[in-house]
């Protein structure tokens, strides 16, 4: 079991690199790019990376509290959402990415569990950083999102995605954390990155892993750290595979 965990531990630093700092957050700064197609690319060997605990905290099974009734699953429809079933943010702006047309419209619709708040958007393509203009998600509520095509012949919906905004006394750490040091070089966004990986926050991980490659396109190791992140889902395993073809 030492072993184990050892070697976990050996391949998730050496996929997000030897950063020692943090920088602070700054979600929903930027709007990744959409995730790359593995189409025509040979699959690079999966067998430095590691599959790891936490980034999904319902990876067995959709979420019960959903909306849509359907089981989500690889292949059970032809939009996929890039997310895991239920996951924790810290992020009070996150991006949103799913598998579809990408010249096809979508409808994307986000609310709490209680009914409160929703909120929706019309968006040509497969990705959305929730803007500006909308209110930011809360610390301490978990929200539901969803991907509707506006055409039927786009597909059936999949069942929504769950996300757990970080808060309380947990958030405040973070907050703190990721305040120690200022910037916004190379070297702090990375740090960031493996900040938001070591603390299993999947959406802030890949919208800053994402980010870099946006800043830093020649550089492999970006996409051999995005990689890392893509393979932990089996809705993401082929995007992992096009981003280790890239980095070759």
């Amino acid at each position: 079991m030492k072993a184990l965990v050892i070697a976990v531990v050996v391949a998730g630093c050496a996929a997000l690199g030897n950063a020692q700092s943090i920088a602070p957050a700054k979600p929903g700064a930027s709007v990744p790019p959409p995730p790359p197609s593995s189409q025509g690319q040979q699959t690079h060997p999966r067998r430095a990376l590691a599959k790891l605990d936490g980034f999904d905290l319902a990876p067995s099974k959709a979420t019960a509290n959903q909306i849509g009734g359907a089981s989500r699953g690889v292949g059970s429809a032809k939009l996929v959402l890039y997310a895991p079933h239920k996951a924790r943010i810290y992020t009070l702006r996150p991006a949103f990415w799913w598998k579809g047309d990408p010249t096809g419209q979508y409808k994307l619709h986000i609310q709490d569990l209680t009914g409160g708040f929703s909120w929706n958007r019309e968006v040509t393509g497969t990705s959305l950083a929730y803007p500006s203009d909308a209110p930011p998600l809360e610390p301490g509520v978990t929200y539901l999102w969803k991907v509707e095509p506006i055409s039927p012949l786009l597909g059936p919906p999949p069942p929504a995605a769950m996300v757990v905004v970080v808060g309380g006394p947990e958030r405040v750490q973070m907050e703190a954390d990721i305040s120690q040091i200022p910037g916004n070089g190379f070297d702090a966004d990375q740090g960031r990155a493996r900040y938001f990986f070591d603390h299993r926050l999947w959406y802030d991980a890949v919208m800053v892993s994402s980010d870099l490659i946006a800043k830093y396109p020649d550089r492999s190791n970006l996409y051999e750290m995005r990689a890392m992140l893509y393979y932990q889902l089996p809705e993401t395993e082929s995007l992992a595979d096009a981003d280790l073809a890239h980095s070759k």
